[in-house]
């Protein structure tokens, strides 16, 4: 159980630092969606470079090996613009997964990888909708200037969360996830920014592996190289659902506290809403996630008090 001091916004390197811990000692759990689904995109992949012909590089810079350049990569970007969009939408199951696992840790209770993939298969659409929605944007903004893609990637990275969490829709998570993130822009980028070298640096200890010292070739080479990135990815999720409490912990704060009135010490307990015990209306039941009527004392779903 964590003590209310969680419930304040924490630095970005607490977050990550948070998150390393989880990672570690839970590796053994998070690990094992990130590989199954990881096996699954290196047959993707393998498929998406086989559509597209190997490119034959001629000596000297020429206006016909320019013609050609361009024919090229006029046929292979949608394709893997097309791949890239199908993986992020893929990875979105795993990571609303360890999203509820590491939210179960967070709130008290005890996390359970059964319980956390039953309710990511109850909000597949919404997870899949999501990455979709997403991988499309950022693909788009990469593929057009980088910068917006960049740009899309951050602030909509709190979607999943918002959705396993908060029990958001899809266009619902999409604003949730925009409004918290200009509360902490440059956090988020932060703790995006450690994720993405963290699983770059395994991608490239994989290829170093395969290329350098065993010599492997082929689709055995490109499944050694996701196995190792699967080894990285989770601790995002997990990263990302500790920063998602943090940045709502102190936009509730600010919601909730009027003029004049005093700071009331929040109870040594993460799972409630903080307008609990100053006596505002939670809209959303802090247990089961359940959209609450505006005078409920009881969530009708799973009956536990809500407000004090």
């Amino acid at each position: 159980m964590l003590h209310s001091s969680y419930y304040s916004r924490i630095s970005a390197a607490k977050i990550i630092g948070r998150s390393l811990r989880v990672y570690g000692d839970k590796f053994h759990v998070l690990f094992f969606p990130f590989l199954i689904i990881g096996l699954i995109e290196s047959v993707l992949w393998n498929f998406a470079f086989d559509l597209i012909p190997q490119f034959k590089v001629q000596p000297g810079f020429t206006e016909n090996f320019l013609v050609q350049l361009i024919t090229y990569l006029t046929f292979a970007i949608p394709i893997l613009a097309a791949f890239c969009v199908i993986n992020w939408m893929i990875d979105a199951f795993p990571n609303g997964l360890i999203v509820k696992y590491s939210s179960d840790m967070l709130e008290g209770s005890s996390p359970n990888l059964s319980a956390s993939l039953k309710t990511a298969t109850l909000k597949i659409f919404s997870l899949l909708s999501v990455g979709l929605i997403t991988g499309l944007l950022v693909i788009l903004g990469f593929v057009l200037l980088i910068i917006p893609g960049i740009i899309v990637a951050v602030v909509f990275s709190l979607a999943i969360p918002a959705i396993i969490i908060e029990d958001s829709k899809v266009f619902e998570s999409l604003r949730r996830s925009r409004k918290l993130v200009a509360e902490g822009s440059w956090q988020v980028f932060s703790v995006l920014l450690f994720t993405f070298l963290f699983i770059a640096m395994a991608g490239v200890i994989g290829e170093i592996l395969c290329s350098y010292i065993i010599g492997i070739k082929g689709y055995s080479r490109l499944l050694i190289i996701s196995i190792f990135i699967s080894t990285a990815k989770p601790l995002q999720p997990v990263a990302l659902t500790h920063l998602y409490y943090s940045l709502t912990a102190s936009r509730k704060i600010l919601e909730v506290r009027k003029p004049y009135q005093p700071i009331i010490p929040t109870p040594p307990s993460v799972g409630r809403r903080v307008q609990e015990w100053i006596g505002y209306q939670p809209k959303f039941c802090f247990k089961c996630g359940q959209k609450l009527p505006s005078d409920a004392f009881y969530c009708p779903r799973c009956g536990v008090k809500v407000k004090t």
